[in-house]
């Protein structure tokens, strides 16, 4: 604003006034100079064409004198028309005051004492016409010498005006300059002379006119002032300063102390609630949300923040009090919505909200703190995400192991006793009653032993190449919506990551069982899987509109319903499938959420790390 003011100011200033001057008496002397040039240029020729009207009027004697005309003499009379035709002539008598007379002249010439001349056979048949024509060249030269001598006296008035003015403008310098700077400048000596002594109570008397004397005149009313208030300012500006100073210190603590708390042992929850907690001293009057994904997709997340809640159903540490905290944090009506991705080039982890009253802005060090700290969540997610895949490869690499000892040693062996007992089988009829009894009380243990062990391979072999429940059962569904040669509708609407790795294997090999069944034996051309959470109680459905389920069906050799029955155990739950109204069959699976269990086979895993 002040650097506006002086600008402003200095469009008066004195250098422009004196440059202003300097110009107006050049101007003067130019215009003057230019139009008296002009003129004097104007006058040029005017003799020329007073010579050239007495030599017309000469040549014309001439012809009158040669009456009458003879080839010789006829040359003449062209001579003289082109004389009297000639361009000097015509531009000197251009002037419309002239220009008239000199159309007279030529018209007389061409009409009529050119025709006399030619047909006079002696001079007096001529004389009075060369008389008036002479008498028309010297009214013309008249005017040429009365136009020439006015030309003159305007050069004289035109240098006489312009030195006036000039004169006028010196004195009217004078006098200004005594009042817009000696006087102002007389002024701030005396000024400059009291603040030089201590005494700052002299002041510049305000002035009408903004120039360099005014400005200066300003500043120096000023300064006195500012001295007394400079030590106030840079007192308060040292304050800023540390103020400051305390901000980015503790911005970069809260950075340290996150990092520390990101990388703990506590359960994730409990971490990502802790930085919230702290990050709301340092953005007061904000509301903080974290939304974690589930297989990065935005609808299914999990809702981590200050606000009082009551324990989720899948929480994995029930001792842990965070969710028990008062926090005291109300979400604002009137705000603005701000949101940062947690994401790096793969995935995407989620979204870190926060809720700002309608006129509250981040500071350009409140951005970046966001972004730093989102940066830093995103690397812990993407660290757990991949510490987790390595385990789960692990998993699966000593489950694929199992899976092949107990193919390659026990799975023969059971083979081997069936072909043993079958062989048995055929000699019944040489055995008592109570041996072929016997014998196929261990033929159906062998083949429940069989089952048993065929259904253990399959858990083993099973690949889950993503970690989530979410992630497993879509590649289930995608293979087998090739198979089945249509889309299998998917309902997911279990919370992320509320089911651990241990069930997840159960529930994906009770889908791939259910879905196979519809491939075998179905024939149906829709189908539908379902999860949903309740009072934590999962609940799964598959559902398809095929030829249905017959009565007793486990009693039929139907091992894939056997299979789903024992997993459904294996989670504690309980297992049931129907006819479906609408036609087709449900297989309803619940079980609860175990969220301390550990797979023993993971364990083993673990510990063997």
């Amino acid at each position: 604003m002040k650097m506006h003011n002086i600008q402003w100011h200095y469009r008066f200033s004195i250098i422009n006034q004196i440059a202003i001057l300097m110009l107006l008496f050049t101007l003067f002397g130019v215009v003057g100079m230019a139009i008296s040039n002009h003129i004097i240029l104007s006058v040029q020729g005017n003799a020329h064409a007073i010579n050239k009207s007495g030599s017309l009027r000469m040549q014309s004697y001439r012809l009158l004198s040669a009456l009458p005309l003879d080839d010789k003499h006829r040359d003449y009379l062209q001579e003289l028309e082109n004389d009297l035709d000639s361009k000097e002539l015509r531009q000197v008598l251009s002037t419309s005051s002239l220009q008239s007379q000199y159309v007279q002249l030529t018209h007389y010439w061409k009409e009529t004492l050119k025709p006399t001349l030619s047909a006079a056979k002696q001079p007096n048949d001529a004389k009075q016409e060369v008389i008036f024509f002479v008498s028309q060249l010297d009214t013309l030269v008249s005017s040429i010498d009365q136009l020439t001598e006015q030309k003159i006296r305007l050069v004289a008035y035109t240098q006489l005006i312009f030195t006036a003015l000039t004169l006028l403008l010196l004195f009217g310098s004078v006098w200004h300059f005594r009042r817009r700077l000696l006087l102002p400048w007389q002024q701030l000596m005396s000024m400059a002379n009291s603040i030089g002594h201590g005494d700052f109570s002299t002041r510049f008397r305000p002035r009408p006119h903004h120039d360099e004397i005014a400005t200066l005149g300003i500043a120096l009313n000023t300064m006195s002032e500012e001295l007394s208030t400079l030590y106030s300012e840079l007192e308060q500006r040292v304050i800023e300063k540390t103020h400051d100073l305390q901000q980015k210190n503790k911005v970069l603590s809260y950075l340290y102390h996150s990092s520390q708390q990101l990388h703990s042992q506590a359960p994730l929850c409990a971490r990502l609630r802790q930085i919230l907690a702290e990050l709301q001293h340092i953005i007061p009057d904000s509301y903080l949300q974290i939304r974690l994904y589930e297989d990065n997709q935005h609808t299914l997340f999990n809702e981590i923040s200050l606000a009082p809640s009551s324990r989720p159903e899948y929480c994995p540490t029930p001792d842990c009090e965070r969710c028990n905290e008062d926090t005291s944090i109300t979400t604002p009506l009137n705000n603005r919505l701000l949101h940062w991705e947690l994401t790096d080039q793969i995935h995407r982890y989620g979204l870190f909200v926060m809720q700002l009253p309608e006129n509250s802005v981040l500071t350009d060090e409140q951005n970046n703190l966001m972004l730093l700290l989102t940066k830093q969540i995103s690397a812990m997610l993407a660290m757990e995400q991949q510490n987790e895949q390595q385990q789960q490869l692990l998993l699966m690499d000593e489950r694929s192991a199992i899976a092949r000892e107990l193919h390659d040693s026990i799975a023969q062996s059971l083979s081997c006793l069936k072909m043993q007992v079958s062989y048995l089988q055929m000699q019944s009829e040489t055995l008592p009653d109570n041996c072929q009894k016997l014998l196929k009380e261990m033929r159906e243990e062998l083949n429940v032993a069989y089952r048993q062990l065929r259904e253990l391979l399959t858990t083993f072999r099973l690949k889950l190449t993503e970690p989530g429940l979410l992630a497993a059962l879509e590649n289930t569904l995608n293979e087998f919506n090739q198979r089945l040669g249509f889309a299998i509708h998917f309902d997911y609407q279990l919370p992320a990551k509320c089911v651990n790795s241990h069930q997840s294997i159960h529930v994906v090999q009770i889908v791939r069982e259910a879905l196979n069944n519809i491939l075998q034996h179905a024939n149906a051309n829709w189908a539908e899987v379902a999860l949903t959470l309740n009072n934590g109680i999962v609940e799964l459905q598959i559902n398809d509109n095929g030829e249905g389920i017959t009565p007793n069906p486990e009693k039929i050799n139907h091992y894939g319903l056997i299979i789903m029955r024992e997993r459904a155990n294996s989670l504690n739950g309980s297992y049931s499938i129907r006819v479906r109204k609408e036609g087709g069959t449900q297989v309803f699976v619940t079980f609860p959420l175990i969220t301390t269990h550990k797979d023993p086979i993971e364990k083993g895993a673990n510990h063997n790390e």
